[in-house]
């Protein structure tokens, strides 16, 4: 009967110090994903509203010229990459809500970083003026892109009024 008597205190023991044991990872794990989530910011950099675009150009895919002066009054303007999940998943958002503005309202960039942007600007040309760049091209310089897919809105003198993650975002009434 003590043998049984010293197994079951000992069992307890071994029960307690793995309780505690487990806590303590529990309570480290979450002291870790609290220092992950205040080094992560909250949502990608973007050019803040109010910021004139400095002077650029670049050569649209149908000849165009694009500076500071393309943008005469309020533009969508849609930056994408083809490299990224996430610009395949907003170009089609993109083309309807350029669609919806009508000519001359919208100006896709697409950063062709594997010589394959092609299908975006097949998919864009209908809706939008289209600018395949490379990475360091002159509108994500002037836009400072550092990540895809990123869109604004400008007005006609050449100002950011808004910038979002989707275009869903931004306010188009603005544009009409």
């Amino acid at each position: 009967m003590s043998y049984l008597v010293v197994a079951v205190v000992l069992v307890g023991a071994l029960c307690a110090v793995n309780l505690l044991l487990t806590l303590a990872v529990i309570r480290r794990l979450r002291e870790h994903s609290a220092q992950l989530a205040a080094d992560r910011p909250a949502r990608p950099p973007l050019v803040a509203a109010g910021t004139a675009l400095p002077g650029f150009t670049s050569a649209a895919t149908d000849g165009t010229t694009v500076s500071r002066d393309f943008f005469t009054g309020p533009t969508l303007v849609g930056m994408f990459s083809t490299t990224c999940s996430a610009c395949h998943e907003r170009l089609p958002e993109f083309t309807t809500r350029a669609e919806s503005l009508g000519p001359g309202r919208a100006l896709a960039v697409v950063v062709d970083e594997k010589e394959d942007a092609g299908a975006f600007a097949a998919a864009l040309a209908p809706v939008a003026t289209v600018v395949v760049e490379p990475p360091d091209g002159p509108l994500g310089k002037a836009f400072q892109v550092s990540f895809f897919p990123a869109f604004y809105l400008v007005d006609g003198r050449a100002v950011i009024t808004a910038a979002a993650l989707t275009p869903d975002e931004l306010p188009l009434a603005a544009l009409t």
